[in-house]
This record gives structure tokens, C-alpha cells and sequence, in this order.
């Protein structure tokens, strides 16, 4: 019978796992900074994070319903106007107000992108801070082996 991950059960398993997610360390020294051996920490990323990274893109096609999505809703409401004003402005040949308006346009667009990205990466978050929370039964209780 495999053993339980020593990494899983390490009492600073958030902080190891984000360290070995975003990669600013290397393996070496992680396993120094939390006294776990490098081959443990290596089974840990193989066995482990790949589930939270596919837990996270199985989140992408998921809407939030925040705030944020709120704010999405209105930014896009916001665009319909801006560009039915562009459209009248262009049909009526003033160019000095439909420059304008395309200007609005293209700073709402933005605004929308730079929120839904927002708002993704922190269901994201969410969802992976979620299953670390859950422990090692939450991911189906396998050990990484030995």
C-alpha cells in the first residue's frame, strides 16, 4: 500500500504548493525552506498540481455570478449604447462625434476585457484555494507513492 504524500500532509501545504505552481523557486530550494526531501516534492508536482491545473481551465467556461458579473452585464449594455451613437454620428456625417464615440467604444471594450480576465483568474483562485482546503480526501485521497 502507498504511503500518504508527505508534501499533502505538511502543515505549510498552501504556501508549498504555490511556491511550486508559480515556479519563482526551484525544487531545491522549496524543499530546504520547508525541510521536505526534493524527491518527495517532485512526486508532489508530478501526482498533484496537474489536478489543480486542470480543475482550474475545467473552471474557464464557467460563469460568475458576483458582482463582477454585474459589472460585465452593465459594460456591455454600455457598449451597445456607445455604439448605436457611433452609428448615427457616422449615418449623420459628424465625424468629430463619431471619432468620439469610437474612442468610448474602444476604452469600454477594454475595460470589459481587463474585468472578465479579473474575474476569471479570481475563480480560479478560488476553486484551487478550494481543493487545497479540502486535503488530501477532497483529490480522492491518492498518495503521490513511493
Amino acid at each position: 500500500m502507498a504511503r500518504a504524500c508527505s508534501v499533502c500532509e505538511h502543515p505549510d501545504r498552501r504556501a508549498i504548493d504555490r511556491a511550486l505552481v508559480l515556479g519563482t523557486d526551484s525544487i531545491r530550494d522549496i524543499a530546504g525552506q520547508y525541510r521536505i526531501s526534493r524527491s518527495a516534492l517532485s512526486r508532489h508536482k508530478a501526482a498533484h498540481i496537474p489536478r489543480l491545473v486542470q480543475a482550474a481551465q475545467a473552471a474557464e467556461g464557467a460563469q460568475a455570478a458576483t458582482s463582477g458579473r454585474e459589472l460585465i452585464d452593465e459594460l456591455e449594455s454600455l457598449r451597445g449604447r456607445v455604439r448605436a451613437i457611433l452609428d448615427r454620428a457616422e449615418a449623420g456625417g459628424e465625424l468629430r462625434v463619431a471619432l468620439q464615440a469610437v474612442r468610448e467604444l474602444r476604452e469600454t471594450i477594454k475595460a470589459q476585457a481587463e474585468l472578465g480576465v479579473a474575474a476569471e483568474l479570481e475563480r480560479r483562485v478560488d476553486e484551487l484555494e478550494a481543493m487545497l482546503d479540502a486535503g488530501p480526501q477532497g483529490r480522492g485521497g491518492v498518495g503521490c507513492g513511493r
